[in-house]
């Protein structure tokens, strides 16, 4: 049976924190898959591993994911991915302000980690690991969405008004990163420095890091998108490039290839044709 990825969207009870489940199932393949990246998607992952595992390069390195739990930060650029045979991934994509509600740990200097669950978040981890998360195939995808679905909004503390770090997350998000820090720390009546705080706290990037990561997957919809392709230099505008050099520059950094080289097959994108 060849390689299958799948994505289930979460409801009004889990949304807040939890954005989907997403699945690469290579659990029924005798053969390896090759030549998938995964882009920066301006949030976290728990990845559940079962199976002969994963082998990935990125910023960091390469690194073999053997079965196990992982705590996947958050990422600045594409990550290399071959899915050995006969393994399923479960992964849990969180939003970028989740973790600050599970957890008071600085994430200061954790982008592009990829860490057992176990060591990077002990006090967390037995909360958030299925009795039987081991288990491969179907019984272990649906044991993870079924324990994450019941069992994260337990952990979290919901605040009135929402935290300082959710709502900018949110309101970036809102504009595909297209707004200046000057202007988003006006609008939520704090100080740039205050933000640049919170976020390299909260997600372990500066808000400009995230600014970019969301400006360019906003390009890369507009590149998957059905239809005649636009001019580039239209695309770059459209996201907030004002500079030709600095979007290539932006680009190559985090997608690992120029634009006019980009090809969507080589990439585990989103179902939906949406950034995240």
């Amino acid at each position: 049976m060849p390689f299958a990825y799948r994505e289930q969207y979460t409801g009004p009870s889990l949304s807040t924190w939890v954005r989907k489940f997403w699945v690469l199932d290579n659990a029924r393949n005798d053969q390896p898959v090759h030549n998938k990246n995964v882009l920066p998607n301006s949030c976290f992952n728990l990845a559940y591993v079962t199976g002969q595992g994963l082998l990935i390069r990125n910023r960091r390195g390469e690194l073999a994911m053997p079965t196990t739990t992982y705590f996947c930060a958050q990422a600045r650029a594409s990550v290399d991915v071959v899915i050995q045979p006969r393994t399923l991934v479960t992964m849990v994509q969180v939003h970028p302000w989740a973790l600050a509600s599970l957890t008071e740990q600085s994430l200061a200097d954790s982008a592009d980690g990829i860490i057992p669950l176990a060591e990077f978040l002990p006090e967390l981890s037995p909360l958030l690991m299925p009795s039987y998360q081991l288990a491969s195939g179907p019984a272990g995808e649906a044991a993870v969405v079924e324990h994450i679905s019941s069992v994260l909004p337990t952990l979290v503390r919901p605040t009135e008004p929402a935290p300082l770090l959710q709502r900018a997350c949110q309101r970036l998000q809102q504009v595909q990163g297209c707004l200046a820090i000057a202007e988003l720390a006006q609008e939520l009546q704090c100080s740039p420095r205050t933000l640049e705080k919170h976020f390299r706290q909260g997600l372990g990037l500066t808000p400009k890091e995230f600014t970019t990561v969301l400006r360019v997957r906003g390009v890369v919809d507009t590149l998957q998108a059905p239809g005649p392709p636009l001019p580039l230099a239209q695309v770059a505008l459209a996201h907030g490039f004002y500079d030709q050099a600095h979007f290539i520059h932006a680009f190559r950094r985090m997608v690992q290839l120029s634009p006019g080289r980009f090809n969507v097959e080589a990439y585990l994108l989103p179902l939906t044709g949406t950034g995240y």
